[in-house]
């Protein structure tokens, strides 16, 4: 294994490359499921409200990853380094921790969407859970050996990925921009849901979007957490902002437009929506299109949280060993090789629990388990709380940066930007109930970490988890009782 010192120096990662992986990281499942997503929770006026709030929300995070990508390059690693010069060692930990937990919800959330889309032609898939079972576990491990085979081999193929998905999207756009209908909007600020006859007020409409909507944009840190592998530091801040323009107008175009062609009650109910809107545009041609536009997503999307996965533990284990020492293994090709192999052992182990207890290859079917249900749809909103947290400690630590370089705008981006995901933290408030029990688990690998350290769990440590195990079991009552529902 190479010395700590000398892994962050592996520099090989390029502009393209770099931004390749933020696009890739975040144009994923969400988007080619918005129309639904969206549709079932707001119409679309409201919508439009939501975007903008989240946009400025994002935007201001944004602006502070390119402030601290210019001003602080030697903290490679963000999520973790950020916290840590925040808050210490500690903080940094869970901030780094929990956003390995979103990474490996998001993974699994890919993993059941894959079997899922190539079921509309390899019918096997959907009638037998143990088929979808092999091809999602498959992939895990051809995955595995791509990225064994060297960050930047796989950060080549995630370009090529991520340029096959685009190319639907701005199909669907320019097609919806000549076939859209105002007169199928409808009401766009009515309190009855168009999509599902519900009602709903205008701030259950905004607040029932975030979730959606910060799913949709996480991975615009992407770049931050490999910065140690970008041959330019300064790249990252500017893939960062590339990135987010990018994806956002690719986003509200997709999501918006789309209600003006097809009726939204149709696209809500629709197992592939984009497919839907299309089929009534260019007929079947269309469908077939958007389902492999959808698979290439989906594909390009599970190699860039990977990446990311393996990555997000590498980085505290080298500096200051915060993770146990052994997540700081290295192949010669540059490659977290124990982080990733560690990463794909647990999510392999929850998709097997997954499948086991299903009665389907579809986890979300009727036929499954309810809390089977619960904890697969729960899982995408529990990866939205647990990104936040190392959110805003890289907002705070700009707030502090600027403050010592006597600058105004990143005070106020930070400002912004912690408004508003202390906003969604409220909007989903049970869902940050059940983050509890996932920071809880994170007592195991500080365990480890103190014992090859030959020092003493610290008092502070030992309260804190405490009070964390208390709150779970809290949890764990109330979501056993029903009072708790995903």
């Amino acid at each position: 294994m190479n010395m700590a010192n000398e892994k962050t120096n592996i520099k090989v990662l390029g502009f393209f490359p770099l931004l390749a992986l933020v696009v890739g990281s975040i144009v994923g499942a969400g988007i080619f499921n918005s129309p639904a997503d969206l549709g079932s929770k707001a119409n679309p006026g409201w919508i439009i409200a939501a975007w903008l709030i989240t946009a400025v929300g994002i935007f201001s995070l944004v602006k502070i990853f390119h402030f601290l990508a210019d001003k602080r390059p030697d903290l490679e690693g963000g999520i973790y380094t950020y916290a840590h010069e925040v808050a210490g060692e500690f903080v940094g930990f869970n901030s780094a921790y929990g956003y390995w937990w979103s990474t490996l919800f998001t993974n699994l959330a890919y993993l059941f969407a894959i079997p899922k889309i190539l079921s509309n032609y390899i019918p096997v898939l959907a009638s037998n859970k143990w088929a979808a079972f092999i091809l999602a576990s498959a992939l895990l491990w051809i995955y595995y050996l791509l990225i064994l085979a060297g960050i930047k081999t796989a950060g080549i193929a995630n370009g090529i990925i991520t340029l096959l998905k685009l190319l639907p999207l701005i199909f669907v756009i320019v097609v919806t921009l000549f076939m859209f209908k105002p007169s199928l909007i409808g009401d766009p600020f009515s309190t009855t849901l168009s999509g599902t006859g519900a009602s709903a007020g205008f701030w259950e409409q905004i607040n029932g979007s975030f979730g959606i909507l910060v799913f949709a944009f996480l991975g615009i840190e992407s770049a931050v957490v490999i910065s140690s592998k970008a041959r330019n530091p300064r790249d990252v801040g500017r893939v960062t902002m590339l990135g987010f323009i990018i994806t956002l107008i690719i986003y509200v175009l997709v999501s918006t437009l789309t209600m003006g062609v097809a009726p939204a009650k149709e696209i809500v109910n629709a197992s592939s929506p984009l497919g839907a809107v299309l089929g009534y545009a260019v007929g079947g041609f269309g469908k077939h299109f958007l389902n492999f536009g959808f698979l290439f997503s989906v594909m390009g999307a599970l190699l860039s949280w990977l990446l990311l996965t393996a990555e997000t533990p590498y980085i505290p284990a080298v500096k200051g060993h915060v993770f146990p020492k052994a997540f700081a293994r290295t192949n010669r090709r540059a490659t977290p090789v124990y982080s990733l192999t560690v990463t794909n052992i647990i999510t392999q182990v929850i998709l097997v629990l997954l499948y086991m207890f299903s009665a389907t290859a579809d986890i979300g079917a009727i036929g499954n388990a309810p809390l089977l249900q619960n904890l697969y749809f729960a899982a995408i909103n529990l990866s939205v709380i647990c990104a936040l947290v190392p959110y805003v400690m890289s907002s705070i630590l700009g707030a502090q940066q600027a403050h010592r370089e006597k600058t105004v705008a990143p005070v106020i981006y930070a400002t912004l930007s912690i408004a508003f995901f202390l906003w969604v933290f409220i909007a989903m408030a049970k869902y940050t109930a059940a983050a509890v029990i996932i920071y809880t688990t994170g007592v195991i690998f500080r365990f480890f970490v103190h014992r090859e350290r030959s020092e003493k769990f610290p008092l502070g440590e030992i309260v804190f988890y405490l009070a964390l195990l208390l709150g779970s079991v809290v949890v764990a009552y109330f979501i056993g009782r029903g009072a708790i529902r995903f």
